[in-house]
């Protein structure tokens, strides 16, 4: 019974074997849009993300991995707001950590679809009367992108990503175009 166990076992990291696996790390910046219907004359929606990716790339088209970045969502400025309490410059800015579970598929050469889902952490950021509130909460969220990769060599390649992130928490949503790196970490 053991050496049939062992056989076969043998057999599978045989056939594994003659596969090739490759982890790949991906490290992106860009430009964000956030997307909502707020409507305040100090709203700034324009913003940046990075991000920093690992997935795991066997033969086959479909890819796995784990992402997390930085997303600036919006900032918010008025000044000399007056309130009960007196007059008073203020800002606030909303930013969001994602923790995402990625699968992509190659669908032409060079061209992958993605998509990912995972805890958010929204970090909210306030200043008035001289005095700051920090806080955070966790939402869920996801995104969908599409990404052109340009190979350098066989181990390094540039491109870009178009992105879309929705948090539910907030109900709303960012558009962002990244340049990409990309860079082969292993390969077995």
């Amino acid at each position: 019974m053991y050496k049939k166990i062992a056989v076969i076992f043998l057999l599978m990291i045989c056939t594994a074997s003659a596969q090739t696996y490759y982890l790949n790390g991906y490290a992106g910046f860009g430009y964000a849009r956030y997307m909502t219907d707020m409507d305040f004359a100090g709203l700034n929606q324009n913003g940046y993300n990075f991000k920093i990716r690992l997935m795991w790339q066997p033969e086959h088209l479909l890819r796995v991995g784990v992402e997390s970045g930085d997303h600036h969502l919006y900032s918010y400025d008025e000044s000399s707001l007056k309130t009960e309490f007196g007059t008073t410059d203020a800002h606030s800015s909303l930013t969001a950590t994602p923790i995402f579970f990625v699968a992509a598929m190659e669908i032409l050469p060079d061209i992958e679809l993605l998509g990912g889902i995972g805890p958010t952490i929204l970090h909210s950021y306030f200043e008035a009367y001289g005095a700051e509130n920090r806080s955070s909460q966790i939402s869920t969220s996801y995104f969908i992108a599409g990404r052109y990769e340009y190979p350098v060599n066989e181990q390094l390649a540039i491109g870009g990503e178009l992105n879309y992130y929705n948090i539910s928490k907030i109900e709303d949503a960012t558009l962002s175009l990244q340049f990409i790196l990309s860079y082969r970490l292993l390969s077995w």
